[in-house]
C-alpha cells in the first residue's frame, strides 16, 4: 500500500497530536516519543508526517550530527527518532516518508548533502523501510549504541544552493 504523506517543520500546534502517539512493546527500544527526543539539548529540529494533514508521524535532525559522531564528518545532518504513531503503522507511511526525505531534506537544510542514521540490527523493518526510501548501509557498524549494534545509513540530498 502506497500512502500519501506530506512532511513539514514540527509547531506548537502539532503537540496535542504528537502526545498522543504510541508505540508497539517491540519497538519502544528503538525510539523515543516525541517529547522525550525534543528535550534531549542537542541541536534538534522536530519535523511532522502527516497523512491526510493529520500528523500520524515524527522525526528530528540533528544538525550538530558531523561534529558529535566519529563515524562521519563535515557538513552533514542525522536523522534521529523516526517514529510512525502505533496507530497509523502498516499503511506504508514509514516508507512514504523515507521516500521524501531527500527531496525535503534538500530544501530545509540547503547546503547540506548528505543525511546519516542508524538503525538498530535487531530492527531489520525499520532499515527495509530506510532502504526503499533511498538510504545506503555503509556497511559499518556503529558500536557504541545503548541497545545493541546499529548499521550506519547515508542518504544523498537533493542538492539546493545555500542562500
Amino acid at each position: 500500500m502506497s500512502a500519501k504523506v506530506t512532511l513539514r517543520p514540527l509547531s506548537q500546534s502539532d503537540w496535542p497530536d504528537l502526545k498522543q502517539f504510541s508505540l508497539p512493546e517491540d519497538q519502544a527500544g528503538f525510539s523515543d516519543l516525541p517529547a522525550k527526543t525534543m528535550l534531549s539539548g542537542a541541536a534538534r529540529d522536530g519535523h511532522v508526517i502527516c497523512e491526510t494533514d493529520l500528523p500520524v508521524g515524527f522525526f528530528a535532525i540533528d544538525r550538530d550530527y558531523g561534529a558529535t559522531q566519529d563515524f562521519v564528518s563535515g557538513d552533514v545532518i542525522g536523522l534521529r527518532m523516526f517514529l510512525v504513531d502505533q496507530k497509523a503503522q502498516g499503511r506504508g507511511i514509514a516508507t512514504a516518508a523515507c521516500r521524501a526525505l531527500s527531496h525535503y531534506l534538500g530544501v530545509v537544510y540547503p547546503g547540506i548533502c548528505n543525511c546519516y542514521l542508524t538503525v538498530n540490527c535487531r530492527n531489520p523493518g525499520a532499515k527495509r523501510a530506510y532502504e526503499k526510501g533511498g538510504f545506503k548501509d555503509t556497511g559499518e557498524l556503529y558500536l557504541d549504541g545503548g541497545f545493541g549494534p546499529q548499521h550506519i545509513m547515508q542518504l544523498p540530498l537533493a542538492i539546493h544552493p545555500a542562500p
